[in-house]
């Protein structure tokens, strides 16, 4: 897959931009979103240098922000005629509890609701485009994890890795929900590994920890943690693959909860009332 247009967040640092790196390698127009403009001009500025490929754009938004990734929705619309992958990388967890502005949990706002509201805004411009995916970027840190739709902004008490660990489930259960209700774009999500990037900002110490840790015991570089994530957006071995689970760009099981369509309804209802409360 190349001369594409494909969109990545969280694409200043880590495994995003690892991937972006290599999707721009492949010819194709990368936007990279990100919520730092200085980083951002730093990221295109390495990608450019390493690739020779100068087709990219950066739009810089705070993915915990209903009200900005809308208008983010909006600033992609107007920049491209095409969107054929959306790379949904962005995310983190915030070792105190976060309310944001809008009134939400931060790790919930930033993990699930970003990927909620950023892929149902584009579904129309991804539809109309040829051979489109969505790459959701999720976790086996959700083997385990059980939602209870009465605590999502930390109503009755909260735990990072707890509130980081039911996003990751969301993020599959919105995967396979989207790939059921629609057949016109490829859904799937992947479990990158454990690596040591920057989640978490400066806000994650914790969570830091955790996956450093991780990450030294099962050795994933960031490289090898942005795998599936490029075979996903440009392999044509997945053209007619939808629904599914990826990890070392093989398909793999989730959790057995992560199958509940009843929950993957949940999900959904509970992200779009959001979407359309705070809209």
């Amino acid at each position: 897959m190349d001369n594409k247009t494909i969109i990545v967040t969280g694409a200043t640092d880590g495994i995003g931009l690892e991937a972006a790196t290599k999707i721009a390698s492949l010819g194709n127009r990368v936007g990279l979103v990100g919520r730092n403009p200085e980083k951002g001009a730093k990221a295109i500025e390495r990608i450019t240098s390493l690739t020779g490929n100068d087709k990219l754009d950066f739009f810089q938004a705070d993915l915990s922000s209903v009200s900005e990734i809308n208008k983010l929705s909006e600033e992609i619309k107007n920049k491209y005629s095409k969107l054929n992958v959306l790379l949904n990388n962005a995310g983190g967890a915030s070792k105190n509890k976060i309310i944001t502005s809008e009134g939400l949990e931060k790790t919930f706002a930033t993990n699930q609701m970003n990927y909620f509201t950023l892929t149902t805004n584009l579904m129309d411009m991804l539809s109309a485009s040829e051979g489109s995916r969505v790459v959701n970027v999720a976790s086996n840190a959700h083997i385990g994890a059980d939602i209870d739709f009465h605590n999502i902004n930390g109503e009755k008490g909260y735990s990072f890795w707890k509130a980081y660990c039911i996003s990751k489930l969301m993020n599959i259960m919105f995967t396979y929900r989207l790939a059921e209700i629609q057949n016109k774009v490829i859904v799937n999500a992947l479990h990158p590994g454990f690596v040591d990037t920057n989640i978490g900002g400066n806000e994650g110490s914790a969570i830091k920890k955790i996956v450093k840790f991780g990450s030294k015991l099962f050795a994933r570089t960031v490289e090898n943690g942005a795998d599936s994530s490029i075979y996903l957006s440009t392999s044509d071995e997945v053209n007619n693959i939808s629904g599914k689970y990826f990890f070392k760009c093989r398909q793999i099981k989730s959790s057995k909860v992560s199958y509940d369509k009843k929950q993957w309804d949940q999900v959904w209802n509970l992200c779009q009332s959001y979407k359309e409360k705070l809209s």
